[in-house]
C-alpha cells in the first residue's frame, strides 16, 4: 500500500514538471524557438551526411535544415505530448479499478463495454481528454507570446502524438512483464548451471 502511495506521488511529481517543461517551451518567443529546431535540423542534417558519406558544404547543409525545420518542430510537438501521454498513464493506473468480478451483475458485464475494461474508462480516456485540453491551453498560451500563434492543426499533432505514447504504454504494459519474467527466468537458469 505504501509503495503505491510513493507510485502516485513519483509519478505526479513526473507529469507535472513535464507539463511545465511544455510550458516552458511554448513560452519561448518564435525566434529562440527556431534556433533551437533550426540547430537541431542542421544537426540531423549533417549527421545523415557524415552516415552516407554525402560531403555536403556548409551552405547544402543549411538549406537542408531549413527545408527540415518545419518537420522537427512538429516532430518536436509529438514527441512532447507523446511522453505527457506516456507519464499521464503510468500516474493514472495507480487509480484505476481492478477487474470486474465474476460476481458482478450480468447488466454490468453484458452491457458495459467500458466498465470491463477499466483501462479505457480510468486511464485510457481521460488520457487522451487531458492531453488534448492541455495541447488547447497550450495554444492559447502561444497567441500571447510573442512571434507565436495558437493554430487547431497544432492541438490535433500533440493530441496524435498523445495516442502514440498511449499506445506505447499499452505495449509496454502488454509485453514488459513478459519480457523481464523471461529474463530473470534465463538469468536464475544460467546461474544454477554454474
Amino acid at each position: 500500500m505504501k509503495q503505491q502511495h510513493i507510485g502516485k506521488v513519483i509519478t505526479g511529481i513526473i507529469t507535472i514538471l513535464w507539463m511545465a517543461i511544455i510550458f516552458a517551451f511554448s513560452a519561448q518567443p518564435a525566434q529562440q524557438s527556431s534556433q533551437i529546431s533550426g540547430g537541431v535540423a542542421y544537426r540531423i542534417a549533417e549527421w545523415q551526411s557524415n552516415l552516407f558519406h554525402l560531403e555536403k558544404t556548409q551552405q547544402e547543409l543549411s538549406a537542408q535544415a531549413q527545408s527540415m525545420q518545419l518537420m522537427v518542430r512538429k516532430g518536436a510537438h509529438m514527441g512532447e505530448y507523446a511522453l505527457l501521454a506516456f507519464f499521464l498513464c503510468l500516474h493514472l493506473r495507480y487509480y484505476a479499478a481492478k477487474e470486474i468480478s465474476n460476481n458482478s451483475s450480468g447488466s454490468v458485464r453484458l452491457f458495459s463495454i467500458i466498465s470491463r475494461f477499466p483501462d479505457i474508462s480510468q486511464i485510457i480516456l481521460p488520457v487522451v481528454i487531458i492531453t488534448a485540453a492541455y495541447a488547447a491551453t497550450d495554444e492559447f498560451h502561444q497567441l500571447f507570446v510573442p512571434g507565436r500563434a495558437g493554430r487547431l492543426t497544432d492541438v490535433c499533432i500533440d493530441s496524435l502524438g498523445g495516442i502514440l505514447g498511449i499506445i506505447f504504454y499499452l505495449i509496454l504494459q502488454r509485453y514488459l512483464p513478459a519480457v523481464l519474467h523471461h529474463i530473470h527466468s534465463k538469468a536464475r537458469h544460467t546461474k544454477g548451471k554454474r
